[in-house]
């Protein structure tokens, strides 16, 4: 099987394999892990930001970002499918118990008019009061362009609010724009990557900020259960992927124009390439009909709506395969 349904089904490469061997471990919940500390300590330096907590899932890391930026009652305001918000659980409610405020948009962030238009009344005491904005980058593969976040960012601080960044695919937004993480990540209070996405890590994220709100989310991180051990055998292999793995998403980046560039020659079908992800448009909305053909043909994907799919090249994805793909996304459009 071609699996493109997502970055996270990459398997460990030997060289990561090696490294989570022979990782030196201790005790993380005494922070006496050497792997985990210099993981931590790496991916802070890489974003620009005082310190860093290694954590077992994205999901985590912006539940975490969430609860060490918020009280309860507070606003959070997000786009309507960011992750935080549509694919976690309800956890903004649950755990930190605040209220989402959520925006539709073709782009992957608020304009500067729904930002002035929310702000109003913030003091009323009959109002939430607003105190975080999350925005996510990459966004279903779209970056979000530098300036449009630092935007944001100024906003924030000049309302007394706090910035998230849900970065999972952030080293994919640096890479695609030729920037440094750090210079992606600018202007966010707190950052969410992924060891475990575009990186092939087997395991884990990590959130980035200041000192004080990571000492918070690492309290609450017990908390939640997600105090590890020796959790330096799989902090290696992030460590390993972060060091290895980032500069040679460009590949994937370039693997995605191609798979997009097949797709839409096949009648029926348009395809956008973003970054390392494809969306393939079905016809009359039959996308659902469009993933079962696929998968018979052998290429994973998943569904985004009634006429979209999404197709995600990674690590495990070589040229031979991208061209399997087109020639199954053919045949599959042929017998809808």
């Amino acid at each position: 099987m071609i699996d493109l349904r997502s970055d996270t089904v990459t398997r460990p490469t030997p060289g990561m394999r090696r490294a989570m061997a022979e990782a030196e471990v201790g005790d993380d919940v005494f922070g006496e892990d050497p792997t985990v500390r210099r993981l931590e300590e790496e991916t802070a330096a890489l974003l620009g930001k005082e310190a860093a907590l290694y954590v077992p899932s994205g999901h985590m890391s912006n539940q975490l970002a969430v609860y060490a930026s918020t009280e309860s009652g507070d606003e959070v305001w997000a786009h309507r499918d960011a992750h935080v918000v549509a694919n976690e659980q309800g956890a903004l409610v649950v755990l930190a118990r605040v209220q989402p405020r959520v925006y539709d948009s073709p782009d992957a962030y608020p304009d500067d008019a729904l930002l002035e238009a929310w702000i109003r009344g913030a003091d009323d005491i009959h109002r939430a009061r607003p105190r975080l904005v999350c925005l996510e980058n990459t966004f279903t593969g779209r970056v979000v362009p530098r300036e449009r976040q630092l935007r944001v960012a100024r906003f924030t601080r000049e309302h007394g609010m706090r910035l998230h960044l849900d970065g999972a695919r952030l080293w994919n937004a640096a890479v695609a724009q030729g920037l440094a993480p750090e210079a992606v990540a600018e202007g966010a209070d707190t950052v969410s990557v992924c060891f475990s996405k575009g990186l092939g890590a087997p395991v884990g994220s990590a959130l980035a900020g200041d000192a004080e709100t990571v000492a918070a989310a690492r309290r609450a991180r017990k908390l939640l259960g997600g105090g590890m051990r020796q959790a330096g055998i799989i902090a290696a292999g992030a460590l390993y992927a972060l060091r290895h793995h980032v500069d040679r998403l460009a590949e994937d980046h370039a693997r995605a124009e191609r798979l997009a560039t097949g797709a839409a020659e096949v009648p029926g079908l348009r395809a956008e390439a973003r970054t390392n992800m494809v969306v393939l448009t079905a016809p009359r909305g039959r996308a659902h009909r469009l993933a079962g053909l696929l998968a018979d043909e052998g290429v994973g994907s998943v569904v985004l709506g009634a006429d979209r799919l999404r197709l995600v090249v990674h690590l495990d994805i070589t040229d031979a395969d991208i061209d399997d793909a087109v020639a199954g996304i053919a045949k599959a459009a042929a017998a809808l």
